[in-house]
Order: C-alpha cells, then sequence, then structure tokens
C-alpha cells in the first residue's frame, strides 16, 4: 500500500465509527402523497421534493460557501473524484488514476462518456480550467492551500504566469498533475465541491450569470431558479454514471430556516424528506412509518467573536463569556441532548480531534470574576452584546435565550439579532457592526486543515472573528506537509490548543445529521460531511411497497 493509501485508508477507520443509524419511527398511519407506480422493485419517475433553510447564494462551486448552495450543486456537477457514504475517495469524472514519482505526479484518466449538460464531452483542458480559475478567486477558495502544492500555481496566482505548469493535457482523457512535494491530501481535496469541473466555454460565455444558470455533468441539470421559493432540477440522460431514476427534484426555499413551515409541509406530504430537531423528534412520532437518520457529523456549531472589538478584544472577556455557558444542560434543555457539547474545535472522526479533559468549560464563578476584573478595565463599558443569527427557528431562539440567561449572570444583556437572508448575512459579518455571531461550520472534506485554516488563518474566508495569529498560521503551514499521520494529528491538536488560549470562538456543540423521510423514499445514502446526499441513488416506491 503506498503513502497515500496509508493515509485515505487511515481516514477510513478514523470515520467508521460514523455510520448512520437508520429505522423507523411511528406507528402505521395514511399518508397523503401519491406516488405514482407500484411495486417493490426500484422504480422510475418521480419529482423529489426536499426543503433548502435559506436562498443559495450561488449554484457555481468556484464561489459557494454556504450549505443551501453545496446541496444543489452537488446533484449539479461531478469532480474527478468524489466521497462515497464512509468517506473513502471513489471515482467520479476520472474512471481511474495512478499516483507516480513517489506522491509527486497524478495521472488521471477521464471517463469518455462523461459529458456536460450542454451535450459537449468532458475534457482534461475543461479540467484544467476548472481547477485554475479556483487559484485566482479574491477572496481565496477553501480548496486554494492544496491548489497551491501544484507545480506553477503560485507564479500563475501572482500573474507572473498564463498557465500552470503542473497541469498537463496528454490528449482529451488524460490529466497529468504535478506537486511540488508529496502532499497526502491532494487527492481528497479533489473531492472537495469547489473542486467540480465546469465547462470552460459555457463560464466563459455567461461570466458571473454562471452561478445563476449552472451547467455541469452530474446527474441533474438546472431547469429554473426562482429566488426564495424553489430551484428545479430535472434528470440528466446521457450521466456517465447511469440515469438517475427521479425525474426530476425540487428544492423548496425557507428563507430564515422556518423549520415550523418545513414540519407542517412534510406532515402533509408536501417534502420527501425534512431535517429533524429537538422537539420535533417526538412530534413526527405519531405521522406514520417514517425513515429517520441520525450520525454524527463532521461539524461544529459555535458563537464567533469580533476579536477587534473595542472591547470584546479582550480575551478575559471571550474567555469569562464561554465559561458562562453550561454546554452539558444547554444541549439537555433545549436540543433534548440531540447533539453532543463540544470540548474542542474539531469534532470527533477528524484527525487531530483529541479533547482536552483538564480544561474548563464551564465555571460560573470564575466567569464571573473573570468577567469583573476585566470589565473594569475595559472602556467603553460593556453591558450589552448583540449577537446576530441567520437562523431564526424556534431551536435557535431558544438556545439564544438559554445564553441570555447565561450571560445575565455576568451583567450582560444579550440581544438577538436576525437576518435571514444569507447574503445580508453574510455582509453584516464582514462589517464593524459585528460583535457575536451565531454560525455552524461543516467540513468539505474528511480533513482537519478544512476546519482550522479558512476559520482562523489570518484572513481566510471563512475568518470573521478577525482572529490574527502568527504562530498558529505558521502550524497551519506546518501541518500541511506532514505526511505522517499521527505526527500530523498531533500538530492540529496542538493548533487547537493554541487557539483556544485566544478564545476566539466559543464552541458549543457537535451537530449531527438528523433527517426524516416518508417511508416510500428509497435508496438513502447520508455520508458524515453532511449536506451532500446523491440524489441519483434515490427512487420512491408505493406507499404500500
Amino acid at each position: 500500500m503506498t503513502r497515500a493509501g496509508k493515509m485515505l485508508f487511515l481516514f477510513g477507520v478514523l470515520c467508521w465509527g460514523l455510520l448512520s443509524s437508520f429505522h423507523s419511527i411511528g406507528g402505521a398511519a395514511e399518508n397523503d402523497l401519491q406516488i405514482k407506480g407500484a411495486g417493490k422493485g426500484p422504480m422510475e419517475g418521480g419529482i423529489y421534493r426536499a426543503p433548502l433553510l435559506n436562498n443559495p447564494k450561488t449554484l457555481d462551486p468556484a464561489f459557494a460557501e454556504d450549505v443551501y448552495s453545496i446541496a444543489v450543486i452537488q446533484q449539479i456537477f461531478d469532480g474527478l473524484v468524489q466521497f462515497s457514504p464512509d468517506l473513502f475517495v471513489v471515482p467520479a469524472l476520472a474512471e481511474s488514476w495512478q499516483v507516480e514519482g513517489r506522491g509527486t505526479v497524478y495521472r488521471f484518466i477521464l471517463r469518455e462518456n462523461g459529458t456536460f449538460h450542454n451535450g459537449t464531452r468532458v475534457t482534461a483542458t475543461d479540467v484544467i480550467f476548472s481547477l485554475s480559475r479556483l487559484m485566482r478567486l479574491s477572496p481565496p477558495p477553501l480548496i486554494l492551500p492544496s491548489l497551491l502544492k501544484i507545480v506553477g500555481a503560485r507564479d500563475y496566482r501572482d500573474l507572473k504566469a498564463d498557465h500552470v505548469s503542473g497541469l498537463r493535457a496528454e490528449g482529451d482523457h488524460i490529466l497529468l498533475v504535478t506537486l511540488e512535494e508529496p502532499y497526502v491530501p491532494f487527492l481528497i481535496a479533489l473531492g472537495m465541491y469547489q473542486s467540480k469541473i465546469v465547462p470552460s466555454r459555457e463560464v466563459l460565455k455567461e461570466g458571473a450569470e454562471f452561478g445563476m444558470k449552472p451547467v455541469g455533468s452530474g446527474p441533474f441539470r438546472m431547469v429554473s431558479w426562482q429566488a426564495n421559493q424553489k430551484i428545479q432540477l430535472e434528470r440528466y440522460p446521457d450521466y456517465h454514471g447511469g440515469q438517475a431514476r427521479l425525474d426530476g427534484i425540487s428544492f423548496l426555499i425557507y428563507p430564515g430556516g422556518e423549520i415550523e413551515s418545513v414540519y407542517n409541509a412534510f406532515i402533509k406530504g408536501e417534502l420527501h424528506e425534512m431535517p429533524v430537531y429537538g422537539q420535533i423528534r417526538e412530534r413526527l412520532k405519531g405521522h406514520g412509518e417514517l425513515k429517520r437518520v441520525h450520525r454524527p457529523s463532521l461539524s461544529l456549531l459555535f458563537y464567533g467573536v469580533n476579536c477587534r472589538h473595542p472591547v470584546l478584544g479582550n480575551p478575559d472577556i471571550r474567555r469569562a463569556l464561554s465559561l458562562a455557558i453550561d454546554r452539558e444542560r444547554l444541549v439537555k434543555t433545549v436540543y433534548d441532548n440531540q447533539f453532543e457539547p463540544a470540548r474542542s474545535i474539531l469534532p470527533p472522526g477528524l484527525p487531530g480531534y483529541q479533547p482536552d479533559v483538564d480544561r474548563k468549560m464551564y465555571d460560573l464563578e470564575e466567569a464571573i470574576t473573570l468577567f469583573k476584573r476585566a470589565a473594569g478595565n475595559t472602556s467603553p463599558a460593556l453591558d450589552t452584546i448583540e449577537v446576530v443569527s441567520n437562523v431564526q427557528s424556534v431551536m435557535a431562539q431558544s438556545e439564544l435565550s438559554f445564553v441570555r440567561d447565561a450571560w445575565a449572570k455576568l451583567g450582560i444583556a444579550l440581544v438577538p439579532k436576525f437576518i435571514p437572508d444569507w447574503s445580508r448575512f453574510e455582509e453584516y459579518l464582514k462589517s464593524e457592526s459585528l460583535q457575536v455571531y451565531r454560525y455552524a461550520w461543516y467540513a468539505d472534506m474528511p480533513d482537519p486543515d478544512n476546519f482550522l485554516q479558512p476559520l482562523f488563518g489570518t484572513g481566510a474566508v471563512a475568518n470573521f472573528m478577525r482572529f490574527k495569529n502568527d504562530r498558529v498560521n505558521e502550524m497551519l503551514q506546518a501541518a500541511r506537509a506532514i505526511a505522517d499521520p499521527l505526527e500530523r494529528a498531533g500538530m492540529y491538536h496542538d493548533l487547537q490548543k493554541a487557539i483556544h488560549e485566544s478564545v476566539p470562538v466559543l464552541p458549543l456543540f457537535y451537530l449531527s445529521i438528523d433527517m426524516a423521510y416518508q417511508p416510500y423514499v428509497q435508496g438513502i445514502q447520508v455520508n458524515a460531511l453532511g449536506g451532500a446526499m446523491p440524489y441519483q441513488k434515490i427512487w420512491l416506491s408505493s406507499p404500500e411497497g
């Protein structure tokens, strides 16, 4: 087994415990959703209806940053490789590949039947275009550190070259990628949504409009997009992996995470699936033999703090705010123990996850003492803190009320601010008005760098905390170059400790993937990355089947 092979095997071992639990809930009940056809075997046809809890910002993989965009992008586009349900790297547009030059050369053999939705073939030139365009984007995409390992990538990004010398096409269906040095996560990075392959001619023709009228090579193609209402996809009949069984997918959009509206639509049979939170689990038990998936995900819900704020810039203030929150009680009282309280930034299943059991997570007495001492030396006085949230669901409001009560013991009044529109929410996170924000981060690939770099790297795309630490930057850079999996995991553990010292973030809990499906939804596959179920595998049986 090659070194790269060992690393991929290790990721599989580390994540094997994230396999989903899958069962039915409730009792028998008549359902009013009519599915055409009948029978016990896989059936063809039907429009699958899935909720999106916000309007996507774009459907161009290069510019997408939110889970709402990603859920749709995964259906429209394919990359060279993809992740299996157990997070192994498996073929997609590349039917095979070889690793040569002691881990510095990758030779990808593209499928000859891979085509874009406009009927043109997917070629090595399209792959070179897709990867190259990512290198010059601003702000830089999450995948950029991996792409900069390619020979000539830095010169291309800095406009010192007109092409990337380490990307070379050998005919239409062979791509040669040469790295500056062996880099184990490179193949894993190519499974990220940002590395999806786009048709060069369509992107150059449409420009910024490509994100509204995407053309991919995935199992479904775009039909229409009504902002804040619906995105309609249809089956692509010439998909290289075989036709999807569904006729299409309707993503119904519920801006601001209107989970109650989603619930009402689901129990009426207007949706085939829905995310399950808190008390909704109990409420669903009376609505038929529903299928339910529960599994841990590579994700974290946290409160980020603006480290450049005149008062919140004091790390002792941030530490006091963190110590005042009883995470065990929060998860129990608000979320009915659905999630696991967070003791670290990296979630279970990622190399480097090793919670510091000696570090205090809740100590109200110490929080009060620390806050009084720190607040007494700050100006202006701190008596209110605004927490901005994109989601205004009942559960989010209950959570904020819990934190409000906790901070009230410090003499702080929490003022919630809700911005349901995702684009406006992100703009607010970049504004000078930001104090504290509620955010969830989902890994795009099973690698700790995908968690720590975008959140805590200086100037990184999701570093809304304005966190800056030269030592952390140096450690992030060094960790990417470590091939030994145990040494690398140790480096990421040390990285977390260095970040915790500054308290730029208040980790609350690790999210899980909890979904309910109508009883006739078949072929469900959910991996720990979340938000990326391959609907190509889904089919709808009759209520009786």
